[in-house]
C-alpha cells in the first residue's frame, strides 16, 4: 500500500509537468484524494456482490463506557456499552466487523443494523453473543444477555470509512503524521485517483493568472488567491457531502 505522502507526491509530480509554479498545499491534495477514493469505491462496488480487497479497510481501536440506554431507542432496562467517541461515517459497501480486544479475545461480535438492535439479545440459546450497532448519534453500542460483557473495555472496528483521514485519528496504528500513514485503497485504483486529482487541480478555479512561468512561486497575492479558491471549493464539497448524508 502507498502512504499519504507517496500519493501526494505522485499528484504533485504530475502537476509539475503541467506547470512548475507551486500553488498547491498537501492538506488539500489529501482531501481530494480521499474524496475520489470514496467516489471510485462506490462506483466499483455498490451494485455488485464481490469481495472487496482488504487494503480498502481500516482498523480502529476504541474505548467503551457503560450506559443505561441506546440513543434513539426506548429504555429496556439493564446496561449497554457505548464507544467513548463517535465512529466516523462508514461507506455503504463492505462488511463491518467488530472484535473485542481484552475480552473473548479473537471472537467477532454480531454487527447488525440499528433498526434491529432493540429486538435482539432475547434468545436464551444465544445469550453469550454480543450484538453491536451504530446509533443515530454515531456512537457504537453493544448489548448482550451475558453480564460479563460489561467488563469489556475496548474494541477493534474493521470497516471501510467515508473519510479515511478522520478514521486515521482512531487507528490502532496511528502515526504522528498523517503523511506517514498508509492510504487505505487498493493499488489498482491509485492511478485513477491521481488522474482525477490532477485533472481537478489543473482546472482554472485553482490557477490564478501567472504571467511569468519562471519555475518559482509567484507573487504573494497569487498564492493567496489560490488558497482562497481551494478553501471555497473544500467548503462547497463538504456541504454537498453533508446534504447527501
Amino acid at each position: 500500500m502507498n502512504t499519504y505522502k507517496e500519493i501526494v507526491y505522485m499528484i504533485l509530480d504530475e502537476l509539475k509537468i503541467l506547470s512548475d509554479d507551486s500553488t498547491f498545499n498537501e492538506n488539500h491534495i489529501i482531501f481530494l484524494a480521499s474524496k475520489y477514493r470514496s467516489l471510485l469505491l462506490k462506483q466499483k462496488y455498490s451494485n455488485i456482490k464481490i469481495e472487496i480487497p482488504l487494503s480498502n479497510y481500516q482498523e480502529l481501536c476504541i474505548g467503551l463506557e457503560k450506559v443505561d440506554a441506546i440513543d434513539g431507542l426506548p429504555c429496556e432496562g439493564g446496561y449497554y456499552l457505548r464507544s467513548t467517541k463517535p465512529i466516523p461515517a462508514l461507506m455503504t459497501i463492505g462488511n463491518p466487523k467488530v472484535y473485542p480486544i481484552d475480552y473473548y479475545q479473537g471472537d467477532m461480535m454480531a454487527y447488525i443494523p440499528k433498526e434491529r438492535m432493540m429486538f435482539t439479545g432475547f434468545n436464551k440459546y444465544l445469550k453469550n453473543v454480543i450484538y453491536c450497532s451504530i446509533a443515530p448519534n454515531e456512537y457504537i453500542y453493544l448489548k448482550s444477555q451475558n453480564p460479563q460483557f460489561l467488563y469489556l473495555e475496548k474494541i477493534r472496528v474493521y470497516a471501510i470509512f467515508e473519510d479515511p483521514e478522520k478514521a486515521e485519528e482512531l487507528s490502532c496504528d496511528a502515526t504522528c503524521d498523517i503523511m506517514d500513514s498508509e492510504f487505505p485503497c487498493e493499488d489498482d485504483m491509485i492511478p485513477l485517483i491521481v488522474q482525477s486529482c490532477v485533472k481537478e487541480l489543473s482546472g482554472s478555479v485553482y490557477r490564478p493568472k501567472d504571467n511569468a512561468n519562471d519555475g518559482r512561486d509567484t507573487l504573494p497575492q497569487d498564492a493567496q488567491a489560490s488558497q482562497q479558491a481551494m478553501q471555497q471549493n473544500d467548503q462547497s464539497q463538504q456541504q454537498q457531502q453533508q446534504q447527501r448524508q
